[in-house]
């Protein structure tokens, strides 16, 4: 809800807006990249894990300077619990343990099938609006190009179309939440909220990583723990707020046009960072993939 020193025609609001976009498109372009980086030098569990109980530590002084009401009734701890699997441990946790296998910028075109998931749920519950034409068009091209992008090419290592896979479900598990969210009525204050997500899917994915043995290959290398810090800061704590303050301001459909937009940012990076490159059938994938997308998500007419 906006207050009434900020109201949607406020331009003070619509500069607002345009800043979580902006923060969402090239902050989560770039956390790709990082991930990357971080999961060839940590345990991957171990890394997402501290890399949330960081963000949510931080994000948690944070809601108590701000004095935002955080979860107290037994329903609510319910839903945390629920947000923080979808959210973090399913989505995020499990993109993180493909990206060992999966080059970062192929893991972003794969990302954006997010916005896809988001079209077609967002059809269900009390805020659900009907998928048109022009956006079942999208759905169709945007499962078309995941073809595109996943089809065997070259010497592909053994087991790359399982990492592929792993990277689909967590997209499909961050679009479910994404839509729970959003008809949601939780009365938590939206720092404290991701405060308390963050503390209880960070937690899930550390004792996933001792559980697993990920403990003795722990290192305090400088690499690292950099990345780990970075997306601990503007991944997770600065790009979660944006992106949970969006949901309660703009349609879902429209804030999910951060997927199209990250893949680029990512190739970019991942590109210039890494030297990865992708193939022709990748490119008519994405190129595919982003068309798709945006007949999903781009309004009919742009105000």
């Amino acid at each position: 809800m906006t207050s009434a020193a900020s109201t949607p025609e406020d331009p003070r609001h619509r500069l607002k807006i345009v800043a979580a976009f902006a923060t969402i498109y090239f902050v989560w372009g770039s956390t790709f990249l990082a991930i990357r980086i971080g999961v060839r030098q940590l345990p991957p569990l171990l890394f997402g894990g501290f890399r949330f109980l960081l963000a949510g530590t931080l994000l948690a002084a944070l809601a108590f300077v701000l004095r935002e009401r955080f979860p107290g009734r037994a329903v609510e701890w319910r839903w945390m619990v629920l947000f923080s699997l979808l959210m973090i441990t399913f989505s995020n946790g499990m993109g993180t343990i493909a990206l060992q296998y999966v080059p970062s910028n192929e893991g972003a075109l794969l990302a954006a099938s997010s916005a896809l998931w988001i079209a077609v749920l967002g059809a269900l519950g009390p805020k659900g609006h009907a998928l048109t034409v022009r956006g079942m068009l999208g759905v169709l091209l945007g499962c078309i190009g995941v073809l595109l992008i996943v089809w065997p090419r070259g010497a592909q290592p053994a087991g790359h179309l399982g990492w592929q896979a792993l990277i689909l479900f967590s997209n499909f598990s961050w679009a479910v939440g994404t839509i729970l969210y959003r008809d949601s009525a939780l009365a938590v204050g939206p720092v404290a909220f991701n405060a308390v997500m963050m503390l209880l899917g960070g937690t899930w994915l550390v004792l996933g990583g001792l559980a697993t043995g990920e403990l003795p290959r722990w290192e305090w290398r400088p690499g690292g723990i950099a990345a780990m810090v970075y997306l601990a800061v503007f991944g997770s704590a600065l790009a979660y707020t944006a992106y949970s303050w969006l949901l309660k301001r703009v349609p879902a459909d429209r804030v999910g046009t951060f997927a199209y937009v990250n893949p680029a940012v990512a190739a970019v990076l991942g590109w210039a960072v890494l030297g990865e490159s992708l193939g022709a059938l990748q490119l008519a994938g994405m190129l595919v993939v982003l068309l798709g997308v945006a007949l999903v998500t781009l309004p009919s007419k742009l105000a």
